[in-house]
């Protein structure tokens, strides 16, 4: 393994409860295989990654162990336990990562992953510190009260919608969490945790066909596409 300083890790997040896929999306089979299969896959693939944790239910912990071997992923570090949230289980996969380095965190549900976004991403993070992909949103967006009452359109000139893999400095999102956590903060991305300590991640242009699977027709697109 290089340096520590320059070493490149990941942790990939699949410890989420899939309330509206109504199951552990993470470990839904397409084309043969469970979907945490295909990040898992590209980590290993990639040339710039030394190691990669996976987070993940309890239950599951001896499927994904089995899964890996199956595979013969050698750049596993750990399949660790998650927890209630998604920052308790990134920060229980910062844990097996040395304190130097560079880390890239992505959503086990998002399978379109690519080792170009990886090389990309991790690249770029040299220089800035924080990087994250996103996309333009093209939609027309319209805040809402009471779930169906239409109360405005909102400029979306100025809106994108965030992406993983996340990449950053180890060092910076161990100050981020130790942060969020000193101020009570929860954050739905880990990006969220960099701006409040005032410093402004750089955008990349993200892939529309980057997709979280979040329903039972996300897993129907991801099919046709893999």
């Amino acid at each position: 393994m290089t340096d520590h300083q320059e070493a490149n890790f990941g942790i990939i997040v699949a410890a989420g409860r899939g309330k509206r896929f109504g199951g552990l999306k993470q470990f839904s089979i397409i084309k043969r295989r469970p979907l945490i299969f295909y990040s898992a896959r590209i980590f290993e693939q990639c040339r710039l990654v030394n190691g990669f944790v996976i987070v993940t239910n309890p239950s599951r912990i001896n499927f994904v162990k089995r899964l890996v071997r199956r595979y013969r992923f050698k750049k596993l570090i750990a399949v660790v336990p998650g927890g209630k949230e998604r920052m308790d289980s990134v920060e229980q996969g910062l844990l097996y990562l040395p304190d130097d380095g560079y880390v890239a965190i992505h959503d086990g549900v998002r399978p379109m992953l690519s080792t170009d976004m990886l090389i990309l991403g991790f690249t770029v993070c040299r220089r800035y510190q924080a990087v994250a992909f996103g996309i333009p949103v093209t939609d027309t967006i319209k805040e809402v009260v009471n779930g169906d009452r239409i109360i405005r359109t909102v400029d979306r000139s100025g809106l994108v919608a965030i992406q993983t893999p996340q990449f950053f400095s180890i060092n910076l999102i161990r100050r981020g969490y130790a942060y969020a956590r000193a101020e009570r903060i929860s954050a739905t991305d880990d990006c969220e945790l960099i701006e409040k300590l005032d410093i402004t991640p750089h955008l990349l242009p993200g892939s529309r066909l980057n997709i979280k699977v979040t329903t039972k027709e996300d897993s129907l697109i991801c099919q046709a596409l893999l």
